[in-house]
């Protein structure tokens, strides 16, 4: 499918950062509290006010500062005993994520992990002595993903660290604390990509973390043996690597009740592997005309796409089916990252500027009536028609699965058939009602021209 450009603006809500945001989190108990990690090596909290500003409208009140500023505090990781130059270049705080919590804010600058106190973080202006603890270089070369392990990981909630080389570290937050050495903090390492570490997943117990890298490899991790190294073996390693995809894995999420891996590719292509089975995709979803780099579930059957074309896309998997446009960046500007927020009335994204831009996600909450979300002139949709049907892809047998898990969830899930007729018709109802909702936004943007 491909857009038709228009130089017409999409009504989304903006905040404004004072450099590049990088990464964005949510509070997950304050819906509008949102932290984003900057370009510059600064840490920025946000309160979203009531009313936010469109970009048009924060462009005609730049001059006054006090409409549009949602700042709520700032605090620079930049190391104290560096001095900046033109010849010494800033570190970036590529991620930040708030705790389950929310009690603390776990972000990178540069190879170092830190952890801020929430509260002292989100003081007004930000207090300096909010950084609780500081791990530096705990990687050998800058960090690109970080994910949070759930409590009930048979590891405990580990942190997870992804570097530029396709270095993957877990960290023990629970051992945290005060000038700790790396070796002393670290629980588990290795090297097994060659490219960096893209993104990071995890199956609802926790028993299994994913990770992909821009080499093209998928990897699936026990977390079972973290905590019990002593159980792997020949037959039983820890990590799986997928054969290689020739394509850069950008982005992941597990879908269909676990049954399905989802991994956006440079290509974009979604990349589908049936779960225990890590060989090889067991099917394709073509379509997107660039990169795919953001993935956001909606529920089971429904994904949010972000594209380097700057469009964010609802899309729905197995039957595969694009349902529409929910928004898109000004200027092209390429989805980076997509979060929701704690009552998931908004999904923040950013690009290449310095906005969070926040998309209402009335459109596509289900109810059984069209009538009872209204249409919001926000979400105005681009003229999007397909070009080409997605095509399904190559099947592939393979003994390479967790094998004991894997008939655990057969037990739980006796009748477990992707194509079961009761499912998918519950399914495409509730995919047809909100591509229904899309289109008629999308009639109403153009009525209004």
């Amino acid at each position: 499918f491909f857009l038709r450009k228009k130089d017409t603006t999409m009504a989304s809500k903006v905040v404004d950062c004072s450099a590049q945001p990088l990464d964005i989190s949510f509070h997950p108990k304050n819906s509008g509290i949102v932290a984003a990690g900057l370009v510059d090596g600064t840490i920025e909290v946000h309160d979203l006010p009531e009313k936010l500003c469109s970009v048009d409208e924060i462009a005609s009140k730049e001059d006054d500062d006090s409409q549009n500023d949602t700042i709520l505090a700032s605090i620079s990781l930049e190391k104290l005993n560096i001095e900046k130059s033109e010849t010494k270049k800033v570190p970036s705080c590529r991620t930040a994520s708030f705790s389950r919590s929310g009690e603390k804010i776990w972000c990178s600058i540069g190879s170092d992990v830190c952890a801020l106190d929430t509260d002292k973080a989100c003081s007004l202006g930000g207090d300096e002595n909010a950084i609780l603890w500081r791990v530096s270089n705990a990687m050998e070369s800058p960090i690109h993903a970080f994910h949070q392990m759930p409590p009930e990981s048979p590891a405990g909630p580990l942190l997870c660290v992804g570097d530029e080389n396709g270095v993957v570290k877990l960290f023990d937050q629970r051992t945290c604390g005060g000038n700790i050495t790396m070796k002393q903090a670290c629980v588990q390492s290795w090297h097994k990509n060659e490219d960096y570490i893209s993104a990071f997943e995890n199956d609802i117990k926790g028993t299994t973390l994913l990770a992909t890298s821009a080499d093209g490899t998928l990897s699936a991790i026990d977390m079972r043996m973290v905590s019990s190294p002593e159980k792997e073996g020949k037959d039983k390693p820890m990590i799986r690597l997928s054969d290689n995809q020739d394509d850069e894995l950008l982005s992941t999420k597990i879908m269909k009740n676990g049954r399905k891996v989802i991994c956006g590719t440079q290509q974009g292509v979604l990349a589908v592997w049936s779960w225990g089975t890590w060989g090889d995709v067991s099917d394709r979803f073509p379509g997107h005309p660039s990169s795919i780099d953001a993935l956001l579930k909606v529920d089971e059957d429904t994904l949010l796409t972000g594209s380097s074309d700057g469009v964010i896309r609802v899309v729905q998997i197995q039957p595969d089916k694009f349902l529409g446009v929910l928004g898109q960046h000004d200027h092209g500007y390429p989805i980076e990252k997509l979060q929701f927020n704690s009552d998931k009335s908004y999904v923040g994204s950013v690009g290449h500027d310095t906005f969070i831009r926040l998309w209402d996600m009335g459109i596509l909450r289900d109810d059984d009536s069209d009538d009872s979300i209204e249409s919001k002139d926000e979400l105005q949709e681009q003229d999007v028609e397909i070009a080409a049907n997605p095509t399904s892809g190559f099947k592939h047998d393979s003994d390479d699965e967790w094998s004991d898990e894997e008939d655990q969830r057969k037990s739980d899930n006796p009748v477990s058939s992707d194509d079961s007729d009761s499912e998918d018709e519950e399914e495409m109802t509730v995919n047809d009602r909100r591509k229904k909702r899309l289109k008629t936004e999308n009639e109403k943007f153009f009525s209004d021209l």
